[in-house]
């Protein structure tokens, strides 16, 4: 069997590693360009409605990422299951994406510093509702990745391709925020072609299983909720009481930071359905060792050579970005093995209380850091991204604290079967 679970899991996290290169570090390649075409004050501008698109995602996503890929991978191929979840998923999501894209249209009307950049964040929308109708977390919940996998690499290609052809100056914010939403309808467009064909189209059950859907989600909602306030919330902090010049210094730095996790998310991403079916602890442990190592190893060359890229990349008006950039390379010490010991760990042991409760203190430490920072007047790049490392250490130390009678279990009884890792599991991992 575990032959065939790593056969499986390497061809899901190959899948995910494509769609990962393609969402994150695609455009990672393209942020060089647009931070020297824009100029700093337009790509300030830019990162703060990447940072609106982020939250609204998060908004509309409402933790069915997790909870719904946990349902499906749970039916065992029940395709009506399936469907039904499906069903009650997308009509939770499409409420939801309703009142974000109102929140877009009325927000320059809100805010008088960006009343002139009305028609940019309408543009934004587009993106928001396409990233509502993707279909990612239903393939991941199958274990089918390289369907969707086709949709995304078809979206960002294309969106880098537009955004080079046509995004030629300081004047083209509004295209550039343009083709990045219709890219994203059109990977929304092909997968649910895909959906279709594999025969999970969504199918309306009731209200009340709806409801149920909803209120199963609730927990891990709050849970992304609170991620948000140490990742986009801290570039929407910044866009808010500080500079774009600050923004633009921050998100450089932070390009490097979000293209590093993007490379463990495949990893984690199929870890979970696959924990979630077989809780297999000793496989585990075995990836988590081989994910750190090359994570410290990453830390150390990129601790060496950061002022060298951000020069070398972005130029030398960003060198700002540097002390922020190592903030990031510290964060990225903790973020790594926290991320493995969250969802893909805890979650499908069937201990998601823990993780999502980690998540909830440290974005609940950070709001009350943000604070602090607003009202001692703080707005640097440099203060909002201590507060980001500061939350992500608390994250690993809760979730250690949960982790580790997982652990100790296993060295005591090494070789006893899945029900006696549910008994922990019934009672909290204490």
């Amino acid at each position: 069997m575990k032959d065939t679970a790593l056969k499986k899991i390497s061809g899901n996290a190959g899948a995910m590693l494509v769609s990962q290169l393609a969402l994150a570090l695609m455009p990672l390649l393209l942020t060089p360009y647009l931070a020297r075409t824009l100029g700093m004050e337009n790509y300030g501008l830019y990162a703060f409605g990447l940072s609106f698109i982020q939250i609204a995602a998060i908004l509309t996503d409402y933790g069915f990422s997790l909870s719904a890929v946990y349902k499906i991978a749970r039916a065992d191929g029940d395709m009506l299951e399936i469907r039904k979840i499906v069903g009650a998923v997308y009509i939770c999501k499409i409420l939801i994406c309703i009142f974000a894209v109102l929140f877009l249209f009325l927000y320059p009307s809100l805010n008088q510093d960006y009343a002139d950049n009305k028609v940019y964040f309408w543009i934004l929308s587009l993106s928001v509702i396409g990233m509502t109708l993707q279909p990612i977390w239903l393939f991941q919940g199958l274990e089918r990745m390289w369907k969707i996998t086709v949709c995304i690499v078809a979206s960002r290609l294309s969106y880098v391709f537009l955004t080079l052809i046509f995004v030629k100056n300081q004047d083209d914010l509004e295209y550039a925020a343009f083709f990045n939403g219709i890219t994203h309808l059109l990977a929304a467009g092909l997968g649910l072609h895909f959906v279709h064909k594999v025969g999970v189209w969504p199918k309306w059950s009731s209200i009340r299983y709806a409801r149920d859907v909803f209120k199963s989600s609730t927990e891990y909602f709050w849970s992304r909720i609170a991620a948000a306030a140490y990742g986009a919330g801290a570039v929407f902090f910044l866009g808010t009481f500080s500079t774009p010049a600050q923004v633009a210094t921050y998100s450089v730095a932070e390009q490097f930071y979000r293209a590093a996790l993007a490379v463990y998310a495949p990893l984690t991403a199929v870890l979970y359905p696959h924990m979630a079916r077989y809780r297999d602890v000793f496989f585990f442990k075995k990836i988590f060792k081989v994910a750190l190592l090359v994570a410290f190893t990453g830390i150390v060359i990129g601790l060496l050579s950061g002022s060298w890229l951000i020069e070398l990349i972005f130029g030398k008006a960003y060198t700002d970005s540097v002390s922020v950039f190592l903030f990031f390379m510290l964060a990225l010490a903790v973020a790594i093995p926290s991320i493995l010991l969250g969802y893909p760990f805890l979650g499908a042991m069937g201990n998601a209380t823990a993780a999502n409760r980690s998540v909830l203190l440290a974005g609940g430490i950070q709001i009350i850091a943000m604070i602090v920072l607003y009202s001692m007047g703080l707005f640097s790049a440099v203060a909002v991204v201590s507060t980001v490392l500061i939350a992500e250490i608390c994250v690993f130390l809760y979730r250690i604290k949960y982790a580790i009678p997982y652990f100790k279990k296993l060295v005591s009884a090494p070789f006893k079967s899945v029900p006696s890792q549910t008994t922990l599991i019934q009672t909290g991992g204490k």
